[in-house]
């Protein structure tokens, strides 16, 4: 295991988001106040957008080990629903036993639900997350159910987050009264070359060790132009140069190591997706330096929005 042989008290570069982890960038911080603002001012609906991998979900969970005892908080991470069933979902995230499973019934019931929270001057924050796949019909609903008596304002806010297609499809003509129901949107952007050493470091520097530490100067640069400054990227190239530098013994990472590292993503993703039509293609010794001439925007492709049913600018992988 390379953490002990790099004397980390735990791997740096797991990628499930851990919060213990946030690293906040311009954009990843001007995105949580902008949240923090929206949710405590009560806004309504709220939108954040940003690329695959660049730190969108931590954030979601960031807020939700915030300590508000007022504030109540539900995670919709599968967004390939109905409207039916986010109400039903939320209600069960709730610790509420559904009373019936019509969606009349539902919403009934999350409406007493949202009245009561109101009396107790309470709030509810319903995130959901990957939200450029939510079907628009879903989108219609709520746009329809922010229509309602009840202030939506006053109960209930809704925070998107998503790739950019959620901001395409939030712009669709026939969702005008939701667009202007979003008080707040904000985008995340990749980390520029400084924010991504000081992302490295700051990774490092939570486990016991260092940037200097652990890479020698020539290969941080190569890390971040590979990364493209897309912190899921830069964990997967950090995290196979570890693996690669353990199994040679060495105790600082260089050039040659990181350009290992980048090609081994190459070959695994490619081996996930097609490569026995790719085998026919090329000889074994051409492989490598294929994959070398196809630059960031492959690995980008392979690894930016990797995961079952992941959906990219590229389309699903």
């Amino acid at each position: 295991m390379y953490n002990q042989f790099y004397n980390f008290s735990e791997d740096p570069f797991n990628d499930p988001p851990d919060p213990r982890f946030l690293f906040l960038s311009e954009s990843h911080k001007k995105a949580l106040d902008a949240m923090i603002a929206g949710i405590d001012g009560r806004k309504g609906f709220i939108s954040v957008s940003g690329e695959a991998g660049t730190g969108k979900t931590i954030l979601i969970q960031q807020l939700l080990n915030r300590p508000e005892k007022k504030i109540k908080t539900v995670f919709i991470y599968h967004p390939h629903i109905t409207f039916e069933d986010l109400l039903r979902e939320t209600l069960l995230e709730l610790n509420l036993p559904l009373e019936n499973q019509n969606k009349a019934s539902l919403m009934k019931q999350f409406n007493t639900y949202l009245t009561q929270r109101l009396t107790h001057d309470g709030n509810l924050v319903i995130f959901i997350d990957e939200a450029q796949s939510l079907g628009e019909e879903v989108l219609v609903e709520l746009q329809a159910f922010s229509n309602l008596g009840i202030s939506i304002s006053n109960l209930l806010q809704i925070v998107f987050v998503g790739q950019p297609g959620l901001e395409i499809k939030l712009n669709t003509k026939g969702l005008r009264q939701l667009q202007q129901k979003i008080k707040i949107r904000c985008q995340i952007r990749p980390l520029t070359d400084e924010e991504c050493q000081k992302y490295i470091d700051h990774r490092l520097n939570l486990v016991g060790s260092s940037i200097s530490e652990v890479f020698t100067p020539e290969a941080i640069p190569l890390i971040c132009q590979y990364g493209e400054g897309i912190p899921r990227i830069i964990n997967n190239i950090c995290h196979n140069a570890f693996w690669i530098g353990f199994l040679l013994s060495q105790e600082r990472l260089d050039f040659t190591v990181i350009e290992m590292a980048v090609e081994s993503i190459y070959i695994q993703a490619r081996k996930a997706a097609f490569l026995p039509s790719f085998r026919d293609k090329f000889l074994p010794k051409e492989i490598s330096h294929y994959f070398l001439s196809q630059g960031r925007n492959f690995l980008r492709k392979l690894v930016g929005g990797y995961g079952e049913g992941s959906s990219t600018r590229w389309g699903k992988v």
